[in-house]
Formats: structure tokens, C-alpha cells, sequence
């Protein structure tokens, strides 16, 4: 079989979703354990809107072009410091949340398919109300959302990761166990913006990123 004409190449790679070409992959880390994460004409937010102030953590304020954006919030429980529903309400994103019905949840996460983001709740133990953790998969790589978790044996068990955003308090157990996070950059979220200087944290994984992000702060997570 003849291989094909050098046109006939370039036409077929043209033809591509955008979703696979090599554009940056941003996270804004908005505060708390609320990020934006752009992707071309979609948007991921994590624990997003929160109540701002709730429990100390970080005030801010809804973005400007929130009501034009459409995209999924993937929120790990229903603290008032991780999803605030009236908040919520003003928005048009998607809702991925262990609270929705089985029914709602597989609605969300086919319309992210559809678009080759692929996200995989996993039910994690925290206090007393249901609590998810994800993994969600954009282009081949792997992001880890741990939410308030204080188990680390989902997160542990995840492999080949290209940044986990993890608490101050997991990392703390993970080394208190002698174990290091499979990934190529940590992010430390749910920690307070006056208490950022102030993060003594055991660094979590070999040869990786390290980051404890300021409020505002734009992290490039991969191309």
C-alpha cells in the first residue's frame, strides 16, 4: 500500500479536533480549592463558586465573564467552602458533583467526553457526607483533584500523573508514610493566602514541580 501524498497529510492533520492540538493547558488558582482550568472553548472550574470567606478562606470575587462561560464545575462535596449552590445558580456551567443523581452525573460527564475530556469520579472518605476525588483526562494527561480527602490510598494508587492538586494535610500523611505522589507537578490548594510564606510542606514526589500557588496565580499545567 502506497503511503499517502504529503497534501493528503496535511489536509487530515487540518482536519484534527481542536481539543489535540498543542495549545497550553492554564490553571487559575482562584482561592481555596477553586481553580479555572482553560481549554480552548470549554472551561473547568474545581470546588467552584465556594462561599468567599467561609471558615477563613480566601475572598474573591465571581469573574467578570462568568455568565458567558460555558464549562463544568467538578466539586468534591458540599461544604460551603467548596460549593456555594446560590453562587452556583448565576452560572451555565455543567455540575459534577457525588450530591447529583447517577442520572445527572452520566449527562455531565458524556457532554465532557464529547468534547475528549474524560473525568473519573472516585468516592474518597471525608467527615460525614459523600466526598469525590477525580481524575480527569485531557489529551492523554492525567490531573488528580483530591479534594478534602484525608485518606491519600486513591491518590497513592493513581499512576503517571501530570499534576495532582492535593491539601497541606494529605501531603503531611503521605510523608508521614514514607510514600512519594506519581506525578510530574504538585499543586497545594486549600490553604489560606496569608499562610502561603508560612508552608513548611515535605516536598511530595521526585524530581517534580512543587508549587504552593498565590491567590491569582496562573500555573501553566502542560502543553
Amino acid at each position: 500500500m502506497r503511503p499517502p501524498r504529503p497534501s493528503l497529510v496535511l489536509l487530515l492533520l487540518a482536519a484534527l479536533p481542536l481539543h489535540l492540538s498543542a495549545q497550553r493547558v492554564n490553571a487559575t488558582f482562584i482561592g481555596n480549592c477553586a481553580f479555572r482550568i482553560g481549554l480552548e472553548d470549554w472551561t473547568l472550574f474545581t470546588d467552584f463558586p465556594y462561599q468567599p470567606g467561609y471558615s477563613g478562606y480566601d475572598p474573591y470575587e465571581m469573574p467578570a465573564d462568568l455568565a458567558s462561560v460555558r464549562g463544568t464545575a467538578l466539586i468534591t462535596h458540599g461544604h460551603l467552602d467548596h460549593f456555594d449552590s446560590s453562587r452556583f445558580a448565576t452560572t451555565r456551567l455543567d455540575l459534577i458533583a457525588p450530591f447529583r443523581s447517577e442520572a445527572e452525573q452520566a449527562e455531565a460527564l458524556s457532554r465532557l467526553e464529547d468534547r475528549g475530556i474524560y473525568v473519573y469520579p472516585q468516592a474518597t472518605p471525608h467527615a460525614d457526607m459523600p466526598h469525590a476525588s477525580y481524575i480527569v483526562t485531557i489529551r492523554g494527561r492525567r490531573l488528580y483533584l483530591s479534594g478534602d480527602t484525608e485518606d491519600p490510598t486513591h491518590l497513592l494508587a493513581s499512576r503517571d500523573l501530570a499534576v495532582a492538586f492535593v491539601t497541606p494535610w494529605l501531603l503531611r500523611t503521605v510523608h508521614a508514610q514514607g510514600k512519594r505522589i506519581d506525578a510530574r507537578a504538585v499543586v497545594v490548594m486549600h490553604h489560606e493566602a496569608a499562610t502561603v510564606e508560612g508552608l513548611d510542606l515535605p516536598a511530595p514526589c521526585d524530581g517534580c514541580r512543587f508549587i504552593i500557588p498565590r491567590q491569582g496565580e496562573v500555573i501553566e499545567l502542560f502543553r
